[in-house]
């Protein structure tokens, strides 16, 4: 049975498979300790099965006007069996007061599947409004 928790306290041991199962090396490479990312995030909300980390939504934002996606991974072999949907879906549902809910993520062929899942959530990519997104990283 798959277990939700809204919990701030999971340890680099139980993020770190989790990160590099789907590829996010951006994180493994650059940070030493991944709980270190998770003190200061407006909420993390995990997905546990018999003490393993399968999945995992951390939002960042002032918890008023605005809610940002900063991440959503599940692990490869637990994908497409519902759990990315139900956190994001308690993200949504935890953000319904607030103004702004944004998620932005690569807009590459290889990553439509996962547009079209964040669509079938209800949200909207930037050429169906009249909204422009900017960014920079370092």
């Amino acid at each position: 049975m798959i277990t939700y928790k809204n919990t701030k306290n999971i340890h680099d041991s139980d993020l770190r498979p989790l990160y590099v199962a789907v590829g996010w090396v951006s994180y493994t490479n650059k940070f030493k300790d991944l709980s270190a990312l998770l003190p200061t995030s407006q909420n993390v909300l995990s997905a546990w099965k018999d003490g393993q980390l399968l999945g995992l939504v951390r939002t960042v934002g002032d918890g008023l006007s605005i809610v940002y996606v900063q991440d959503l991974l599940v692990m490869p072999k637990f994908q497409n069996q519902g759990i990315g949907t139900q956190l994001m879906k308690k993200v949504i549902d935890e953000s319904s007061n607030i103004r702004q809910f944004v998620l932005i993520t690569d807009g590459q062929e290889e990553n439509l599947a996962a547009i079209e899942f964040y669509k079938k959530l209800g949200l909207h990519t930037f050429e169906d409004t009249k909204t422009c997104g900017l960014w920079r990283i370092i």
